[in-house]
């Protein structure tokens, strides 16, 4: 069975000291890096602890519950090596506490975890959140994911040479889709759906990513960490809340680590273009030069957006052909199609009825709208006609 373990340890054998992946602060200074070798040791380590008294069986599936940083990269890998399934969820904060906690009880539900990996930090707060929401009176079954163990992951450095492994799981992980219209819904993902897709999305070597999406999230998870480690590339990774308090430093990464590869939903985009959310002092020298892919995808696409940030950003070096919208969802392993670029005015009418009609005429003008090409489907799958209102993903 082709595993994706496969092609990592090849890589990490034959460039043990390339940079995988590096975290980044608010400042844009590496807090957590790890070379390819450094990264395989830490995850076999987790793996042995993991089997350490045969505490799980194989294929039992466990969620990943961690703050944005690597530790929930290592904890993925370490599952996969261990035979066990990991299940990343949206980690409750204090912020829509309630909300998120339900989608976790219900994904632990759903998926019959038999644990639960996370840090210490988060833990620790994850109590304290518990205590001051009075969330065990809401209706929420907290106590089914107290029950279960939380193992806390940073303390698991050495390697256990002599634990058991299971065989890697056909199924590499559940990929839970948001629960924005209804409850989360688990997707298979194999280890075949990832290998297969992955020279789709990303079409050149080694890779240079630069990524803030959250990475229990398809796009981030798959796109930004997964896609580029298995290409030999290199993902330099920093929270979404900091591209929110500075969106600035997603521009300085790209630039200086020379990325080729980096995606945002729309409302990103919008929001680089707002007033004095990037100033033109903290714009001098900027290069987008090195960008082959500057994907937007996972909300829908604004033509207004796409065009005026396009326009905005050719000065920098920000290359036409690199900037496209694109489609995709969790049950497809990410991508459906890519390469938007056209825009094309359509009546408004029909498109509320599923149906794609030009407008050609002066006189439609007032009854028409502009939506953007989700681009070109993969050459592996075979579409039936649909429309989604003007959304892209």
């Amino acid at each position: 069975m082709a595993s994706i373990l496969d092609q990592l340890d090849r890589l990490g054998d034959e460039h043990p000291h390339k940079l995988l992946y590096s975290y980044l602060d608010l400042n844009g200074n590496p807090i957590e890096s790890y070379t390819y070798a450094s990264f395989l040791r830490r995850t076999k380590a987790i793996a042995g602890h993991l089997r350490k008294g045969r505490r799980f069986a194989a294929e039992d599936r466990i969620l990943l519950a961690y703050p944005p940083g690597l530790e929930m990269i290592c904890a993925f890998f370490g599952c996969v090596r261990a035979g066990l399934i990991p299940v990343p969820v949206y980690p409750p904060s204090s912020r829509g506490f309630q909300s998120a906690l339900y989608k976790m009880v219900h994904i632990a539900k759903d998926c019959q975890a038999a644990g639960i990996l996370t840090s210490k930090d988060y833990h620790a707060s994850l109590k304290t959140n518990l205590t001051r929401s009075g969330v065990s009176a809401s209706g929420v079954d907290v106590d089914y994911i107290s029950g279960l163990p939380w193992i806390v992951t940073e303390d698991f450095v050495d390697t256990i040479s002599d634990e058991p492994f299971f065989g890697t799981s056909e199924i590499l992980f559940l990929q839970y889709t948001s629960g924005s219209t209804m409850e989360p819904k688990g997707v298979m993902v194999t280890h075949e759906n990832i290998l297969e897709t992955c020279p789709l999305v990303i079409d050149h070597p080694s890779p240079v990513v630069v990524s803030w999406l959250p990475q229990y999230h398809d796009m981030g998870l798959i796109g930004c960490y997964l896609y580029p480690a298995l290409k030999g590339g290199t993902t330099y990774g920093f929270a979404a809340t900091d591209f929110i308090q500075r969106p600035v430093l997603w521009f300085d990464a790209i630039q200086t680590y020379r990325a080729t590869a980096t995606a945002a939903p729309n409302f990103a985009y919008d929001y680089c273009l707002r007033a004095k959310r990037l100033s033109k002092e903290s714009l001098e020298g900027c290069d987008l030069s090195s960008l082959r892919v500057l994907m937007c995808a996972a909300e829908p696409v604004k033509p207004d957006t796409f065009t005026r940030f396009l326009e905005a950003f050719q000065p920098f070096g920000l290359k036409s052909e690199s900037f496209y919208a694109a489609y995709g969802l969790a049950e497809n392993t990410l991508a459906v199609s890519l390469g938007g670029r056209n825009i094309v005015s359509v009546n408004k009418r029909a498109l509320a009825l599923g149906k794609a009609r030009m407008t050609t005429e002066v006189s439609e003008i007032g009854g028409a709208t502009q939506i953007v090409s989700c681009g070109t489907p993969s050459r592996v799958l075979t579409l039936r006609s649909w429309i989604r209102n003007s959304t892209s993903h």
